[in-house]
């Protein structure tokens, strides 16, 4: 067919054909004759579950070439996330270019909304199977006549309002030859897979009992047998729990983000055991676990539910290799115990969420070579940290308020930090080598604050000022139980 300027074709784009051009449009078994255009079509051609492609019209040819959606990984529920669609090849002869783009829940209605940022693209609300989806294609300037390599666009999707599950986008992309019809064009599908953001459980400190994101001073005195707490927001109280022997394990086992007053006592195998008192509804709890020996620094929460566990560190369980035991209280109707193998015999246990999504990581410090060896609860990967020295004293926590804990140490009456946030070191002359080390949020900006606790003394230094804070509270034998996780 001839046209008065051949040399200006608007290319035939997911199954459009020219204005002026009357097509024959096959959809499953019916014929219909329309009139499209190279700005999209009335059908929905995404290879989406119940759709048709590009080829309903436009002859296959082979060749190179890949059609890309960039999609956000995880999506947050009314959040709205830029999506691009990219067409490649290195086939020269390629010299126009469409799409068509929906996005689908898994029973293939439609996930979210659309919307144009340029007028490269425009939107369709399509009826398939009795159902409205939405689409983006491009336009009539968006075909990018003339254009060689490939050709890209950007849109906006906003996320439905509540979480639907995994949202799959699919989208159909034409490579065309820019010769005004039909044939020799090609079709390349492609997928996208978007599940829902998990939330990340966000505790307050375990030595916050009154949950207001704040530590609270608070002491074991092991004369008397009572926990001393001087609560922020909830005032004094004291609790009788626990023996001079018992090691301090507070923690929120509950779930109602506040610390938990806890003791783990040594014994053998089926007689060593934590003792709860629950906060939410102040009654014991004991969960046997552990034998004489074991390290209970792992105590937290290593399935990301919002609930601390029960846990231990056991240097050389079997021959030289070190374990982490803890029982899980998300999914765990049985009360199983996982056993995670990680160090070996001679490594310190630490405690921290390193790569801060809300589960405990299996870390160790090792002594001969003074690296970190930090088991990412994210990707299973280890993470590597060379920080510190054999004599020092562990003291990770989340200085920088991102969410996840660095690698730090005390050392002379300095802090050593290695933020995650940036990597770099952060220094901190706070107390003295005598000084019990007593890291908390005191603040409640979010982020540890270096501090100390002598003869009854609390020195803070406030993270949100940089100034110093002085609280009286304790004897000088007490132990205070923000030092609990100390190493």
């Amino acid at each position: 067919m001839l046209f008065g300027l051949r040399t200006f074709k608007i290319s035939v784009l997911i199954s459009f054909s020219i204005a002026i051009l009357t097509v024959l449009i096959f959809s499953d078994s019916t014929v219909t004759k329309t009139q499209a255009s190279s700005g999209g079509v009335s059908s929905a051609r995404t290879g989406a579950p119940n759709e048709s492609t590009c080829t309903s019209c436009h002859s296959q040819n082979s060749g190179a070439g890949q059609t890309v959606i960039v999609a956000p990984a995880n999506y947050t529920p009314g959040q709205t996330y830029q999506v691009q669609v990219q067409l490649s090849t290195t086939d020269a002869t390629r010299q126009a270019w469409g799409f068509m783009i929906t996005a689908l829940t898994s029973t293939n209605v439609a996930g979210g909304s659309f919307a144009t940022t340029s007028t490269s693209t425009r939107l369709r609300t399509i009826t398939v199977n009795g159902g409205s989806r939405n689409y983006v294609e491009q336009s009539s300037t968006g075909t990018f006549a003339g254009q060689g390599s490939g050709a890209s666009w950007s849109f906006n999707w906003t996320a439905p309002a509540t979480n639907v599950g995994q949202i799959t986008f699919y989208a159909s992309g034409l490579l065309a030859d820019n010769s005004g019809d039909e044939s020799g064009d090609r079709t390349i599908t492609a997928t996208a897979v978007s599940q829902p953001q998990v939330a990340v459980v966000i505790h307050h400190g375990f030595t916050d009992f009154d949950g207001d994101g704040r530590a609270d001073p608070s002491v074991f005195r092991a004369s008397d047998g009572f926990w001393y707490l001087n609560r922020s927001t909830s005032g004094f109280t004291a609790v009788k729990w626990g023996t001079a022997t018992d090691k301090m394990t507070p923690a929120d086992f509950d779930g109602d983000d506040k610390a938990d007053i806890a003791v783990w006592r040594e014994g053998p195998a089926n007689v060593a055991a934590f003792y709860i008192l629950q906060s939410s509804t102040n009654t014991l709890r004991t969960e046997i676990f552990g034998q004489t020996g074991d390290d209970p620094v792992a105590v937290g929460d290593w399935d990301g539910d919002g609930k601390a566990d029960p846990a231990v560190y056991r240097d050389s369980a079997s021959g030289s290799q070190s374990y982490f035991y803890y029982r899980g209280s998300l999914n765990n109707p049985g009360g199983n115990i996982t056993y995670l193998p990680f160090g070996t015999t001679g490594d310190k246990a630490v405690r921290g969420d390193f790569d801060g999504d809300g589960k405990l990581d299996a870390a160790v410090f090792r002594p001969s070579n003074s690296i970190w060896y930090i088991l990412q609860s994210s990707n299973g990967t280890v993470r590597y940290e060379n920080w510190g020295i054999a004599t020092d004293k562990f003291v990770p926590a989340d200085y920088d308020g991102d969410g996840k804990t660095d690698v730090a140490v005390f050392r002379g009456g300095v802090w050593y930090v290695k933020q995650s946030s940036n990597s770099q070191a952060a220094y901190y002359p706070w107390g003295l080598d005598s000084d019990v080390l007593v890291p908390a949020d005191f603040d409640g900006d979010g982020k540890t604050d270096p501090a100390v606790y002598r003869n009854g003394v609390w020195y803070v230094r406030n993270s949100s000022s940089g100034s110093l804070s002085v609280m009286n509270f304790g004897i000088a034998t007490d132990k205070p139980v923000a030092n609990s996780f100390v190493r």
